[in-house]
């Protein structure tokens, strides 16, 4: 959870750490940074709920978190935003051609991003409610023994 504030929080106003936030950065916190922290918050709460209930959570639903929270750094480094100087980025600064390639790479790793926080979400979820394998939907012993298997 306290990861998912951080990537949020980093998307939304990691410009300023590097001096080149502008007016971008209200509307960045306001979509991009609420989304990724209702997305990764829920999706931690679901994980801890998972543990709780003594379920294991699966490697696929890490996997998607994880990608989610790289893709939410990438894109924290991609984003470009308005300042007295033009848009800028953190990767590239004012210069071209990096600041087209920066801005090009910036809207693929936010589909990314969401994307598989919304997986990982829908995953962890359904971890949380444990999971029945094959075998176990077959039945109890005693319904086993009433097949005859002549």
């Amino acid at each position: 959870m306290v990861a998912g504030i951080a990537v949020a929080a980093w998307i939304s106003f990691g410009r300023h750490l590097f001096g080149i936030g502008g007016d971008l950065t209200i509307i960045y916190a306001a979509t991009l940074g609420v989304i990724f922290a209702a997305l990764l918050v829920f999706t931690g709460l679901a994980v801890r709920r998972t543990a709780r209930r003594g379920f294991e959570t699966r490697a696929m639903t890490y996997a998607f978190l994880i990608a989610s929270g790289v893709s939410g750094i990438l894109l924290g480094l991609t984003l470009p935003d308005s300042t007295p100087r033009g848009l800028q980025t953190i990767i590239s600064g004012p210069t071209q051609p990096g600041l087209d390639i920066a801005i090009g790479i910036a809207n693929p790793l936010g589909v990314v991003g969401i994307a598989t926080a919304i997986i990982a979400l829908v995953l962890s979820i359904r971890d949380s409610r444990g999971r029945i394998t094959l075998v176990e939907s077959w039945g109890d012993e005693d319904d086993v023994a009433l097949v005859d298997p002549a």
